[in-house]
């Protein structure tokens, strides 16, 4: 058998190139080629330098991608001789292609290792791959992460567009920060200089829903009427005709399937009640404790003090309010009572629904319980694309703080709501219209008199009596101002002050007029419109 390397030997070894897979990079002197071996589907780069000859795979099958990588090899190799750097150790491999998808897996183990130190949730973990399986990874996989230039991305933004499901711009927005994502991880590791340009998308923010303060009062109202009782959720005999909520015994249909029944539990009218007085997330609930509340009373404030584990990067103490403190109290008595004799509730117990030990499963009970009330009350939604859920609950906590807050400041209440001000002014306070807070926006510091009663300052023109009517029910006139008015009139005529002086009645006394004339033209027709229902005869 001839050796492999004999270039007549008729059956070669599984390294050596294959010699129609040789090929030079344009550009580069021709001791610089990438090839193909037997025993590898990758490219491989080879280049020849002080008298060595230097070799490595790029692992890529690509051969665009191969061709920059042996440019890549072709620096690395040139700058370590000429600044006498160490020598190429076997375990280097500067031709070594880095393809997005290992990329995204080294990324992936980055924000796994975050959810195990409790900076991520699951949800957010399990969404992450999600969208990278879906229709980041099928585009970009095999790309090698210094190939992807602007054009690239723009080219997979028209991608996201033409989707068949319709991508709403928000979901797009989030599949092009996720690739972001991967080639920023890829800069951190050197694997890229910089990122390239990303193509703009437009944010397009949808606010969930919140509950005007009679929405919010007929849904603990509910609440508490269906705490005990078991709802069922079915799903209807005909198809594609969707499912519905109704009580044991009263299905619409014989043949409707039954899908869940749901306990209604009291802790959701106590729920309802804390979440709108304390700014907290429907998160927070499912792991707050006993140990993380601390009741403040004291002679001028009752509230209290949630120090709940870290969450969306904050870990500020919350405040709630005042009612706050009676939901809380009256959720330990209950407790207490449902224990019996001698049941002492430990601090590391957890607030709502503490007999589920499964918390991910308590939160989904709670939220299961929410919108069946939703579903009975027809408060589900309110207008396109509000859809109500149990973090709207938030919402109405800090638009109601918003609306008829004293004196809160912005700053103050993202600080207290775990959130930024540039959240909730895009976000929580969506629905904040002027109107809603009309006092504030005419509001002085030094308001003036006729400004502080509310009712506005009338000319002091006599065209203005005209519509004012003369009877007892007439609005006062501020004292000065009725003052001022008989005095211009009984300059102008003295004996219209009879008929003036019933106007200003409430708050000045007439003043005493000389005997009156037989009442002129004039003055017959100035009291037919001050007294329509009266008529002077003359």
């Amino acid at each position: 058998m001839a050796r492999a390397l004999e270039p007549d030997a008729e059956e070669r070894h599984r390294t050596v190139p294959l010699r129609d897979t040789f090929n030079y990079v344009p550009g580069y002197p021709r001791k610089l080629v990438i090839f193909k071996i037997p025993a590898s589907s990758y490219w491989w780069v080879r280049y020849y330098a002080a008298e060595k000859i230097y070799k490595r795979t790029t692992k890529t099958d690509i051969k665009r991608d191969a061709l920059e990588a042996a440019k890549r090899f072709y620096d690395d190799i040139n700058h370590r001789l000429k600044n006498g750097a160490e020598p190429l150790m076997p375990w280097t491999n500067p031709a070594e292609v880095m393809t997005f998808a290992r990329m995204t897996t080294l990324l992936l183990e980055s924000e796994s290792a975050k959810f195990q130190r409790g900076q991520l949730t699951e949800i957010s973990l399990d969404n992450m791959q999600y969208r990278f399986n879906k229709l980041i990874l099928p585009f970009f996989g095999v790309r090698d992460v210094l190939s992807i230039t602007y054009p690239v991305l723009d080219e997979y933004l028209q991608f996201l567009s033409k989707q068949p499901e319709s991508l709403s711009v928000s979901t797009i927005s989030a599949y092009m920060g996720l690739v972001r994502k991967v080639l920023l991880h890829a800069a951190r590791h050197s694997f890229l200089n910089s990122i390239p340009e990303f193509p703009k998308v437009g944010v397009e923010d949808k606010p969930r829903g919140w509950f005007q303060v009679g929405e919010y009062h007929a849904l603990h109202k509910a609440a508490k009427k269906l705490a005990g009782s078991k709802v069922e959720w079915r799903k209807h005999s005909a198809p594609e005709t969707g499912t519905y909520l109704c009580m044991p015994g009263m299905r619409l249909e014989g043949e409707d399937a039954l899908i869940r029944r749901i306990e209604m539990t009291k802790d959701l009218a106590d729920l309802i009640v804390f979440m709108v007085n304390s700014y907290i997330r429907p998160t927070d609930i499912k792991n707050m404790q006993h140990q993380h509340v601390d009741v403040i009373k004291n002679d001028e404030r009752q509230y209290l003090r949630l120090r709940l584990p870290p969450s969306k990067g904050h870990s500020y103490p919350i405040t709630t309010m005042p009612w706050a403190v009676r939901v809380y109290e009256r959720i330990r008595e209950r407790r207490i009572k449902e224990g019996g004799v001698g049941f002492v509730i430990m601090p590391n117990d957890y607030v709502f629904l503490p007999q589920i030990e499964n918390r991910g499963y308590a939160l989904k009970q709670l939220q299961r319980q929410f919108d069946a009330v939703l579903e009975f009350t027809g408060l589900s939604a309110k207008g396109e694309d509000a859809d109500r859920t149990l973090y709207s609950l938030r919402h109405s906590s800090i638009m109601f703080r918003l609306m008829f807050g004293s004196s809160i400041d912005t700053l103050t209440l993202a600080r207290n709501a775990r959130t930024s001000p540039e959240m909730i002014d895009r976000f929580y306070a969506a629905p904040l219209q002027g109107e809603m807070n009309i006092d504030k926006l005419q509001g002085k510091r030094n308001p003036r008199s006729w400004e502080q009663s509310g009712k506005p300052k009338r000319p002091l023109d006599t065209d203005a009596l005209d519509e004012q009517p003369a009877d007892i029910d007439a609005p006062q006139l501020e004292p000065d101002m009725g003052a001022r008015m008989l005095e211009v009139v009984s300059k102008r005529d003295p004996k219209l002050v009879k008929f003036v002086a019933p106007v200003v009645k409430p708050v000045v006394k007439p003043v005493v007029a000389p005997p009156a004339e037989p009442p002129s033209e004039y003055e017959l027709m100035l009291e037919a419109l001050l007294n329509p229902g009266n008529r002077v005869n003359g």
